[in-house]
């Protein structure tokens, strides 16, 4: 057993994990290091450069590992997302977002390994959608506590609970998102548009948020389900690559 800590990176959310070795994590390990990404939603891992393989069998602890409906995989990984730098032009990360939430079961946990950086730039914002709901008033929440929303992007349509309830933690978290959620169930665009930019607005709040900054060899790991990030383009056409296991999610309720 390792024996890691964890420090908190902000006032709600995230936490750099030290003195832990992903590549020697025992049972032990991972059931002390699942209660903490519970409680901060966001672990950060320095130095780790874990091999390919080891990244993958890291993030079958999690679950079964979901497959990016627009990506081909790294080097026959189709469950690995390769990111590169393609110019701002084609980013489609600079936008608050919940990875893949347009899909019926949309994926839990997002595990990101830093394999080549820019010398400055890119960092990557997250912000705690449990720190946004409760940050509403009584009134908005209990008007939006019946809501469902229609998510859309890759081709794909699924309508989730505009509150969602997590499964480890049963803690109700905000889930609505710019990248993905179009409006509101029963309501038209145009309807929903300005409840929906105020929900956004409202979730990442500078005081909800942390910000990466990357080094090659770092991993980051952030909950899906409380979690919303934001990939910064600010370094042109320098290179950067980075590599993504998602693990597969459930329905949310």
């Amino acid at each position: 057993m390792q024996k890691f800590t964890v420090e908190k990176l902000s006032g709600a959310i995230g936490g750099v994990v030290h003195d832990l070795d992903l590549a020697l994590l025992d049972d032990d390990d991972f059931n002390r290091l699942c209660d903490a990404f519970w409680q901060y939603q966001v672990l950060v891992f320095k130095r780790q450069a874990l091999p390919i393989d080891q990244h993958i069998e890291f993030g079958k602890r999690f679950g079964g590992l979901h497959t990016h409906p627009s990506s081909a995989g790294v080097d026959g990984h189709p469950e690995v997302l390769l990111l590169r730098n393609r110019g701002k032009s084609k980013t489609i990360t600079e936008v608050w977002h919940s990875d893949v939430s347009c899909e019926e079961q949309p994926p839990s946990i997002s595990i990101l390994q830093c394999i080549e950086s820019p010398p400055y730039g890119g960092d990557t914002l997250f912000a705690s959608q449990y720190g946004a709901l409760g940050e509403l008033s009584d009134g908005l929440k209990a008007m939006i506590e019946p809501l469902r929303a229609v998510h859309a992007n890759f081709g794909m349509e699924a309508t989730h609970p505009v509150l969602r309830t997590h499964p480890e933690t049963g803690r109700k978290a905000l889930y609505v998102n710019k990248g993905f959620t179009k409006y509101f169930e029963g309501m038209s665009v145009e309807e929903s548009r300005p409840l929906l930019n105020y929900l956004i607005e409202q979730g990442s709040k500078p005081d909800l948020t942390m910000r990466h900054s990357w080094e090659a060899g770092d991993i980051v790991m952030w909950d899906n389900r409380c979690v919303m990030h934001y990939a910064v383009h600010d370094y042109g056409d320098m290179p950067r690559e980075m590599h993504r296991v998602t693990i597969a999610g459930e329905r949310p309720i």
